[in-house]
């Protein structure tokens, strides 16, 4: 890049420091979202300003990955319930020149001395523990600023502070509350955010959560953020926010040190390779279970003729079929999909065509018989059961953030990163920078170095050796991102269709089922009295189920986005 186009950068960025409020007429909101078409370069993310803030970024010259970086340090601000800089990340970056995948892991690690008997533990049974949810024991060693250093070192164009000016000026100058926002913070401050005054003055200064359409500013933030540019990671994994973060950690429970900090170490890892239908797909290695879950899910269903048969929004037959695949698909990563460091991974067999063929066969042959007659009753009017919060949640899914971009040379990246756990983590923020609650995740082993296991979906899906998709999702992610791929490469719909394609949760055979209730009555009644799945019908679009971000390289060479209607997205390009 020329001298003068990184001075163009630089005057760009400097222009976006003075955004605060978009525009009345963008919607930031649930509800439809069109496909956005553009020639040249394109961004989806879950927030307005953070898609507007990447496209700038590109227009100006940048690459796909300097509008990431830019696109994850506002999200933090303007999506705190999802994401935090003290998270993790994981990156998958197609570099068009050389034709070559990439991935990044900077995940949490699990803090070196564990947790056994801290305070923050409490009993539950004789045989388990839980955690409270404020409790510092949650606390891992956060990997998103070692992330963000090392991705801008290897693919970047931008001098380091530069990454963090948008974000400071949306930090200083505000944003308006949004529904989506409001929401899960009226629903923390029940707890997590008026746990600690630290929480309470970020997030609560006015003793409520702020109205929407109020105008919320993040100085302290915006002051980290400065240092950050400035001091570079060593502020954070050495420096006073470091002391500072261990402290209040420990405080709590936490076991955390400055050896955690000090001595955590990004990874550069192979992706996941698979194939399916003519296309490869490229996807998340472990200690992330998504890139092997996604393949496996597509290689059980591979031979399947989807179109012989109405779609699962419209088949008990079909949707109980889906469901069940991805329930062996689950088993089989939570079983087996463990951090390298500590686990060997049988990642070959896994993602085999012969392993896929041996899972099918079995879902084929254990099909539950339809219930007698007599049993088999059409449920009464009112009689399928409300789906609950504590519905909406299990292990695979993370309060998260996610967006994608393309840019004009052909490179291609997508971003899952996270605050772990919970919206807004334990409560406890620091300068401005809230927790995480990665620490207790299982299946990582012990050791130094030893990640958490996360199930962050960035994939990209190539045919005859290009780049044709690039998607990602938070929320139920790798879920979200398959069904989006068996909607899209399956059963042959529209991207724009795919992504609005009705989803569930709760895929385990002997626990009930979540169902957006776009998937037809008939459907869930024939779920019940013929398969006896207990069925928990929810809103049409659940903002729970993942918030699909993806761009397709269209047949002329252009491209095509969307962002999920169920939540507040937005694509543009140019």
């Amino acid at each position: 890049m020329t001298k003068r186009a990184k001075l163009m950068i630089t005057a760009c960025l400097g222009c976006l420091a003075a955004i605060s409020a978009p525009p009345a007429a963008v919607a930031q909101e649930q509800g439809a979202k069109p496909a956005v078409t553009a020639k040249k370069a394109m961004a989806s993310a879950n927030h307005p300003l953070v898609t507007r803030a990447m496209v700038e970024v590109m227009r100006k010259g940048g690459n796909a990955m300097d509008a990431a970086l830019v696109g994850v340090i506002i999200q933090p601000i303007v999506e705190p319930q999802m994401t935090t800089l003290a998270g993790g990340m994981s990156i998958l970056y197609y570099e068009a020149k050389t034709g070559k995948y990439y991935y990044l892991d900077a995940e949490l690690n699990k803090t070196k001395k564990g947790a056994p008997n801290s305070p923050g533990w409490i009993a539950y049974t004789s045989n388990e523990k839980v955690v409270a949810e404020t409790s510092g024991v949650r606390i891992g060693v956060p990997g998103t600023v070692a992330g963000l250093k090392a991705a801008a070192d290897r693919f970047g164009t931008l001098p380091w502070a530069d990454y963090f000016k948008p974000a400071i000026g949306i930090a200083e100058n505000g944003f308006p509350m949004y529904s989506f926002l409001y929401g899960e913070m009226a629903e923390a401050a029940m707890g997590r955010l008026s746990a600690y005054p630290s929480g309470r003055e970020e997030f609560l200064p006015n003793g409520y959560v702020p109205p929407v359409g109020t105008i919320v500013t993040r100085p302290r933030l915006a002051a980290t953020m400065k240092r950050i540019g400035a001091e570079g990671p060593d502020y954070i994994y050495k420096g006073e926010w470091a002391r500072k973060f261990v402290a209040e950690a420990q405080r709590t429970g936490g076991q955390i040190s400055m050896d955690d900090l000090a001595s955590y170490a990004v990874r550069w890892e192979e992706p996941t390779r698979s194939t399916f239908r003519g296309h490869d797909i490229i996807s998340a290695p472990p200690p992330s279970t998504a890139g092997t879950l996604i393949s496996m899910i597509l290689n059980i269903i591979e031979p399947w003729d989807l179109n012989a048969q109405p779609h699962y929004a419209q088949s008990a037959e079909s949707f109980n079929r889906m469901r069940r695949t991805f329930a062996f698909a689950e088993n089989a990563t939570d079983s087996y999909v463990k951090d390298p460091l500590s686990f060997d991974v049988p990642l070959q067999t896994l993602l085999s065509k012969e392993y896929a063929a041996m899972m099918r066969t079995l879902i084929e042959g254990s099909a539950a018989k339809p219930l007698p007659a007599a049993s088999a009753a059409a449920p009464m009017p009112g009689m399928e059961l409300a789906a609950t919060p504590a519905d909406l949640k299990d292990q695979r899914s993370t309060d998260t953030d996610h967006l994608v971009a393309v840019d004009a040379e052909g490179n291609m990246v997508s971003v899952t990163h996270t605050v772990y756990g919970s919206t807004f983590a334990t409560g406890q923020v620091v300068d401005g920078i809230a927790m995480n609650t990665g620490n207790p995740f299982p299946g990582t082993g012990t050791g130094a170095g030893r990640r958490v296991i996360s199930p962050f979906p960035p994939t990209i899906v190539a045919k005859d050796g290009k780049p044709r998709l690039v998607i990602g999702s938070p929320g139920l992610s790798s879920r979200a991102v398959a069904l989006t791929l068996i909607n899209y490469l399956g059963y042959g719909m529209t991207l724009e269709q795919a992504v609005d394609a009705p989803r569930f949760q709760g895929s385990q055979i002997d626990l009930p089922a979540t169902i957006e209730t776009r998937v037809t009555q008939q459907t869930r009644d024939d779920l019940a009295r013929t398969y006896g799945v207990v069925v928990k019908p929810t809103t049409p679009y659940n903002w729970h189920f993942g918030s699909i971000h993806a761009i397709e390289r269209t047949a002329d060479g252009g491209l095509s986005g969307v962002a999920d209607p169920r939540r507040s997205g937005l694509a543009a390009g140019f």
